[in-house]
């Protein structure tokens, strides 16, 4: 329920609510969660082929992280809900827009390797 101090009306008739948002916590959270999963799985995949990963990453994430940590960061209030789902959104899908080009390159560089050295592709 609004307060009325929390109800300004609109040019066009409406009203918007500027209160405060009682789940302002949800997009920050969800974008912090598929950061840190995509951030593990790429860790995980560079541990398994002896590749130093963790400086690369914590480059390669930095620009996500900012953009995710700006969302926990902005006021409480339910007009910047928008610019909080929008930041959380870009930033968790920067990250995983990242794992999946290093896992792209990961796997394009190993079949390099492979094909230099004599392999095949089909056994």
């Amino acid at each position: 329920m609004t307060s009325w101090a929390a109800v300004v009306p609109l040019a066009g008739g409406g009203i918007r609510d500027v209160g405060p948002d009682g789940r302002w916590w949800v997009a920050p959270a969800v974008s912090t969660v598929v950061l840190v999963l995509c951030a593990w799985l790429d860790l995980s995949v560079l541990a398994g082929t002896g590749m130093s990963g963790p400086a690369t990453m914590a480059f390669c994430y930095a620009v996500p992280a900012v953009l995710i940590t700006v969302s926990w960061l902005l006021p409480h209030r339910r007009s910047l809900r928008p610019a909080r789902i929008g930041l959380g959104v870009t930033g968790a899908g920067a990250a995983v827009l990242f794992s999946k080009i290093a896992a792209l390159g990961l796997m394009l560089l190993l079949m390099f390797f492979v094909l230099l050295c004599g392999g095949t592709l089909e056994g």
